[in-house]
């Protein structure tokens, strides 16, 4: 983050806190005048019920601002008047006396609410915001994955390097954990290293700030050295003689999370403009996409059009309950699986229970400190994304299944239409698949699929969709793409998978791709341009496989056939 964006967004964070403060001072106030009132017994069960959400608002936002002490306070007044609060539904009916109310709002208490100004002036400090590039969220990711190699052997290193740049991984290589990480960890993807080099130069990794995923190859394979790497932080561990896909493989997973760990997309629904405003930015600031909302009657309307990954809810705003809320939400099948994480004072662990039971699903208890905030709601829409992938997405390959594949081709369609933009659709297929089943294995096979599958996110753009079509067939589509900056990408994709060595059966053997492209605007629905994409892949098959062929196009002699 630049140093002009963390200035302005503790400008603003400033502003909010003195926001907060005049607030504060101005309930404070109202508070004293109410329990002036209780001491003089004219009270009504409304003054009651409105001291203890004045108190319950002040203990669940005075710490998130800086101001420690008042909330603490807060918080203990707010523990004496609950009892009150929970039976003032009438008070002769329900035999609340003013004797009873005295017991409670008392000399002492009386002085306690008085003293309360004087904390609104003792500012323990808020948490300063956090910045994104500290521990807690590793850099972003570039287009290129950059993978740094480690080991003093140049045969091996040189070895990793080829297999991997197939995958599109950018690979440098160094001799020393120390070499490669003298400019630090910034914008690296993942590390692979030697066993023994971490083992003797744990020290240097121990003192990174940010740590990409760590990747050890070492000869031999054992529980007390896999315990030891673990030890020391590392993510994984591939036995000698490396097999390359399986590597890239593993690679591509743990980059995937470590990406998908530091982004998401979070509604937040509270009536208290400032800590809403409060809580957006630091999410933002930590690389969250954030939807605020301040008016909960807006909730239905939000929810259709920006589609979270989690829901941070208040438990009680004015005339609304969140408690209720959530359970209207549940009304919907469509938001029967969004997570809704109540942001509440509320210590009752047998009410949070009752309001987990009504629909909600954890609870992150007032005041929430900037970093652990970022890092709960971090955690949380990763969970909602991992489990979206299970109903979404190809469990073998990571990639859209076949139904939402061709739903995203759909929606491309129909805005190449409304913009008159140029996209392209694509249906790919593996060279006689078949047979590397029938000769190695169908494990052997499926990491034919993942490598294929890994191939296609490193070669193409995160603006571009891919799917698994079905078996060793897959769909891409790529927007605002020309057909002749297509076909060069996707013969490139071609190039490189006939450059991947898998292994099995104690032998190794490469395999080839076949592409069938169409220009998507040009057909009158996206299964007319999916049909002409698969009609372009089987002249292709017909004319010699491992390439390219654009719809329209005459068929080509040329082309090696696997």
């Amino acid at each position: 983050m630049s140093e002009e964006k963390k200035s302005e967004v503790a400008r603003k964070l400033e502003l909010l806190k003195l926001r907060f403060k005049e607030k504060a001072t101005t309930e404070i106030g109202l508070l004293q005048g109410a329990v002036e009132r209780f001491r003089a017994g004219d009270y009504c069960a409304s003054d009651i019920t409105s001291v203890y959400h004045s108190l319950h608002r002040l203990s669940g936002s005075a710490g998130t601002f800086g101001f420690a002490a008042l909330g603490e306070e807060a918080r203990s007044l707010e523990r004496l008047v609950k009892p009150l609060a929970d039976t003032d539904d009438g008070l002769p009916e329900r035999g609340l006396t003013t004797a009873q109310v005295r017991e409670v709002v008392n000399e002492a208490f009386v002085s306690r609410v008085a003293n309360l100004a004087s904390l609104v002036s003792q500012e323990q400090g808020a948490p300063k915001p956090h910045d994104p590039s500290s521990p807690l969220i590793f850099g972003n990711k570039t287009e290129d994955s950059v993978v740094l190699i480690v080991d003093p052997e140049p045969d091996s290193a040189r070895d990793l390097t080829c297999g991997l740049e197939h995958y599109g991984f950018l690979v440098n290589v160094f001799s020393s954990i120390e070499s490669a990480l003298a400019n630090g960890a910034a914008g690296v993807s993942a590390l692979v290293v030697r066993d023994e080099l971490v083992i003797r130069e744990s020290g240097i990794l121990d003192a990174l700030a940010v740590k990409p995923p760590i990747i050890c190859i070492g000869a031999e394979d054992s529980f007390t050295g896999r315990y030891a790497l673990a030890e020391r932080g590392v993510d994984g561990f591939v036995c000698e003689p490396v097999d390359i896909p399986v590597l890239a493989d593993y690679m591509e997973r743990l980059i995937t999370e470590r990406d998908e760990g530091r982004s998401g997309r979070v509604m937040i629904v509270d009536d208290d403009p400032e800590l809403l405003e409060h809580y957006g930015l630091v999410l933002e600031n930590g690389g969250m996409e954030v939807r605020r909302v301040n008016n909960p009657a807006q909730i239905l309307s939000v929810l259709s059009e920006f589609r979270p990954d989690i829901m941070l809810m208040d438990v009680q705003m004015g005339q609304f309950s969140g408690l209720n809320l959530a359970r209207m939400l549940r009304f919907d099948p469509e938001w029967l699986g969004l997570p809704i994480i109540y942001l509440s004072s509320e210590e009752d662990r047998e009410f949070q229970v009752e309001a987990l039971s009504q629909g909600g699903d954890d609870f992150l208890t007032k005041p929430v400190s900037d970093r652990f905030l970022l890092r709960a709601v971090a955690v949380r829409c990763y969970r909602a994304r991992q489990r979206d992938k299970l109903a979404s997405r190809d469990s073998l390959t990571g990639l859209l299944k076949h139904s939402l594949a061709k739903s995203e081709i759909h929606k491309e369609h129909a805005r190449c239409t409304r913009l008159g933009q140029t996209s392209v659709v694509a249906m790919l297929d593996l060279d006689h698949f078949k047979q590397v089943n029938d000769r190695y294995g169908h494990r052997t096979g499926d990491l034919v699929i993942k490598g294929l599958a890994n191939l296609l996110r490193h070669r193409l753009r995160k603006s571009d969709m891919i799917g698994r079509y079905g078996g060793e067939e897959f769909v891409v589509a790529l927007p605002d793409c020309s057909v002749e900056d297509a076909q060069r990408v996707l013969q490139s994709v071609c190039d490189h998978m006939s450059g991947i060595v898998f292994s099995g059966g104690g032998r190794e053997f490469s395999v080839t791709l076949s592409v069938g492209m169409a220009p998507l605007g040009d057909f009158r629905t996206s299964d007319d341009a999916l049909e002409a994409a698969d009609q372009a892949l089987y002249r292709r098959k017909q004319s010699g496989r491992n390439g390219v062929t654009v719809s329209g196009d005459e068929p080509e002699t040329v082309g090696t056939v696997s």
